[in-house]
C-alpha cells in the first residue's frame, strides 16, 4: 500500500490525514504557503505514522511563522509527543 497524506481545511483548522513521512511530505510542502493561509490551528489527530523527516517539517514550519500568522498544534499522539521529545525540541513546539 503506498503512504498517503491528506489535509482538509476546516474554518480556521487544518487536518492532516494519513501518514506524514519523508515520502508524503513533498506535496504537503509544495502547497505550505497556500494551505497555512489563516489557518490557526494544524490537527495531528489523524496522521497514523509520523517520522522524524515530519516533525522536521513542522520544526521549520514554525521558524517560519510570521507574528500576524500563530498556529498551533492539536491532537498530538504520544509517538509523536515521545518523538518530540527524543528530538528535544518540546519548548519550540509550544
Amino acid at each position: 500500500m503506498i503512504p498517503m497524506l491528506t489535509w482538509q481545511q476546516n474554518g480556521q483548522t487544518l487536518i492532516l490525514t494519513g501518514e506524514l513521512d519523508r515520502d508524503t511530505l513533498p506535496a504537503f510542502w509544495q502547497q505550505r504557503q497556500q494551505l497555512l493561509k489563516g489557518i490557526n490551528v494544524i490537527n495531528v489527530s489523524q496522521l497514523s505514522h509520523i517520522d522524524s523527516t515530519g516533525l522536521a517539517m513542522f520544526v521549520r514550519l514554525k521558524s517560519e511563522q510570521q507574528s500576524g500568522n500563530k498556529w498551533v498544534l492539536e491532537g498530538i499522539s504520544e509517538r509523536f509527543k515521545t518523538l518530540i521529545r527524543l528530538y528535544k525540541v518540546e519548548n519550540f513546539m509550544n
